[in-house]
This record gives structure tokens, sequence and C-alpha cells, in this order.
């Protein structure tokens, strides 16, 4: 008979597959529009006109700090997509394997942390951050965890 852990880490393994690959071919498209908004804002008279444009709505800064953060988002969610495909794959092949609970929940952990880093540093860099997005890379990761202690139980 199949274990109750067992069976959620089985399917929110395969759910998690489907999620990083999707979020991976979204990071890739903001990536893109990252490199896009990048050259654009590098044209001296397009920086100045957000400079002035800013400036004149109270903000002092310039875009340069926020195209970094940015940047950086896109390679934190990169890099969770990765992460979230290599633990869905990972759970999908060991869902009834008690030994391999700790790695996996490890996986798990740092999932939710990459997810958790990444929506903050959109936010910052002004790009808005939807409740979906931060609920769906919290949910999926937390309930694979709670599979992996599950499957840990079972031992």
């Amino acid at each position: 008979m199949e274990q109750k852990g067992s069976k959620l880490l089985k399917i929110v393994s395969i759910i998690m597959m489907i999620g990083g690959i999707v979020s991976a071919v979204f990071s890739v498209i903001a990536a893109a529009l990252a490199g896009v908004g990048t050259a654009v804002m590098s044209q001296p008279e397009v920086s100045d006109a957000i400079d002035s444009a800013l400036a004149a709505n109270g903000y002092s800064g310039s875009t340069g700090p926020v195209m970094a953060v940015i940047w950086i988002a896109v390679v934190v969610a990169v890099v969770c997509s990765v992460v979230e495909i290599i633990a869905g794959v990972k759970g999908k092949k060991n869902w009834d394997n008690p030994a391999e609970a700790q790695g996996m929940m490890i996986l798990g952990i740092v999932c939710a942390v990459l997810s958790l880093v990444s929506n903050i540093l959109f936010a910052t860099g002004g790009m808005g951050v939807q409740i979906v997005s931060i609920l769906s890379g919290m949910v999926l990761p937390v309930l694979y965890i709670v599979g992996t202690v599950q499957l840990k139980k079972q031992a």
C-alpha cells in the first residue's frame, strides 16, 4: 500500500517539475526584458529624461541601482527554477525512499528561500510582485517539505 506522505511528495514533485520549467521560461523572458530595459536606459537622452521625470516626482536617485536589483532578481529566479526542477525530479524519483528524505527536504527549503528572495528583489526593483507569485512560490516548496517530513517518518 502506498504511503500518504509518499503520495504527497510524488504529486508535488510532478507539479514542481512543471512549475520549474514554466518559471524558467518566464525567467528567460524577464532576462530579455531586463536586457532591453538596460539597453534603453543606457542611452543618455533616455536616462536623462527618466531621471528628470523621477526627480519631478520626488525620487532623487538614478535608474542604475533599480536595474541592478532587477538583474539580480532575474538571476535568483533562474537559479530558483533550476533548483525547483532538480527537487521535482529527485522527489519523483525517490518518493518511496525514506533514506533520501533529508536531502530532498534541504532542496525544498532552498526552493522556498530562493523564491522569497526573488520576489523581494523584484518588488524592490519596482517590477511589482503579485500575491499569486508569492503564494505559488512558497506553497509548493512547503508542501514538498511536508511530503519529505512524512516520508522521513516512514523510515
